[in-house]
């Protein structure tokens, strides 16, 4: 079976209060999109003291002119609100009005200004911008650089597993699990070391929503899945954002009986945390971003019962060893990529105008932890005003390099980008995206294409 629960902290009165939150004067910056770094991003304030725990709010909190708004964790819906320069797009599918579909009225107070995704543009929505009204000939390049190192978590509800790392993982038992060719934990192969699970019938959580935590999860997969009678899965895998389309159909469970859709990573956080109305889960599988597991040493992403999640994660096996999600383990894997695409930055201004250069997908890693990618954040090239170019450019400066924001990072469980493994993408991403020095133009409010546009 499958369906979709949002379990949002966030009524729709909140959200539209948000709104005019700002001070007079100040410009507001919109947008959204992943959930996975939405803790990252826009997670709480200590309710303690009330210190900044998120990069949103310790830039809000030193800003004047500017400041991000409300970030709305719509997974890959984000990238669709600025393709289409429509903030309706993720207003509506966090509170269902409309439909959850966009009302259609970009700009004004509605024009996006950015998007987070854990997923690549596709060379349709890469298409789209560049004939939309409100894409190149209005806003400029499509750019869309890595933000953050992450990798995806398999958490396990199990009642002989209560510490991370005690179930090892194979990728067989992955690709065995995800497309319903395991169905028990005692149908498990597992990886040295690992504690024997409790037998009983596996419950497969997955993401109902498109949504880049999905793409990482099958695009590993789609590299290690084999079909056919001697393979280890039910299904062939290819990289996709939404799970169900790998199925006959969009029928998970046609193939996988004793499964759910769950929609976000708190969607699912929820539900394998026992706090949705299937109560106490005990025998179950999902994927999550590290942030909404135990594994951090101190994320901001909260369950909805206010708390930091208590979910155990397994250990996948790679060659010889068995990688936790870490921030180390990540990095590690992260840097030595075995199988992938757009493995070095642009080193033209010709490449550099792609869109699509600039993210490196990794499918494989020979050592580190396996499931690993980049996030992205995802701007127009071009701005109304100068407020907004200058505002985004001054947070990417502190989101790559400052130690208060660098920090939230690694306490989400997520990896500096200079120790990714794409510090040659860094280095582009600063010359050549928050500058022009190397003469490319294809800088944010890059003064000679944008004096031309009118921009978002």
């Amino acid at each position: 079976m499958a369906r979709s629960l949002l379990l949002q902290t966030i009524s729709v009165a909140a959200l539209n209060a948000c709104l005019g939150t700002a001070a007079f004067g100040q410009a507001i910056i919109n947008g959204g999109g992943a959930t996975s770094p939405q803790g990252d991003y826009a997670g709480a304030n200590n309710p303690s003291t009330g210190a900044p725990l998120s990069e949103f709010s310790t830039y809000n909190a030193a800003q004047s002119a500017v400041r991000f708004g409300t970030y709305y964790g719509v997974g890959s819906t984000g990238q669709t609100a600025l393709l289409n320069n429509d903030l309706t797009c993720d207003i509506n599918k966090l509170t269902g009005n409309n439909g959850g579909l966009c009302s259609n009225t970009p700009g004004g107070p509605d024009t996006v200004h950015y998007a987070a995704s854990d997923s690549v543009f596709t060379a349709t929505q890469i298409g789209s911008w560049a004939t939309s009204t409100y894409g190149q000939a209005a806003s400029g390049n499509l750019i869309q650089i890595p933000s953050l190192g992450t990798g995806e978590t398999i958490v396990i509800d199990n009642t002989a597993i209560s510490k991370n790392g005690q179930l090892v993982l194979t990728d067989s038992d992955l690709c065995g699990v995800f497309s319903g060719k395991i169905t028990n934990f005692n149908q498990l192969t597992l990886g040295t070391g690992s504690v024997t699970p409790t037998a009983g019938p596996i419950t497969v959580v997955y993401r109902s929503d498109s949504s880049g935590a999905t793409f990482i999860l099958t695009n590993h997969l789609s590299a290690v899945c084999q079909t056919g009678a001697t393979g280890n899965s039910n299904i062939a895998f290819t990289a996709t954002t939404t799970f169900a389309t790998l199925f006959p159909s969009g029928n998970v469970g046609a193939v996988i009986p004793q499964s759910i859709g769950e929609a976000g990573s708190s969607g699912v956080a929820n539900y394998l945390a026992g706090l949705t109305s299937a109560g106490t889960i005990t025998s179950a599988i999902g994927y999550v971003s590290p942030d909404w597991t135990s594994i951090p040493p101190a994320p901001a992403a909260l369950l909805s019962n206010g708390q930091t999640s208590p979910l155990v994660v397994a250990a996948i096996q790679n060659g010889k060893r068995a990688y936790l999600p870490t921030t180390t383990s990540i990095e590690l894997g992260l840097s030595h990529p075995l199988q992938g695409s757009n493995l070095t930055p642009p080193s033209t201004a010709a490449q550099g105008a792609q869109t699509s250069a600039w993210i490196p997908v990794i499918q494989q890693t020979s050592t580190g932890y396996p499931i690993v990618g980049y996030s992205t954040l995802d701007f127009a090239q071009c701005y109304a005003t100068k407020a907004i170019s200058t505002g985004l450019i001054a947070f990417l400066k502190l989101h790559y390099t400052n130690a208060a924001y660098t920090t939230i990072q690694a306490n989400n469980g997520l990896a500096q980008i200079a120790n990714a493994g794409a510090s040659k993408f860094l280095a582009a991403v600063q010359k050549n995206i928050l500058a022009n020095k190397n003469g490319w133009q294809t800088d944010i409010g890059d003064k000679a294409v944008c004096g031309k546009l009118a921009g978002r």
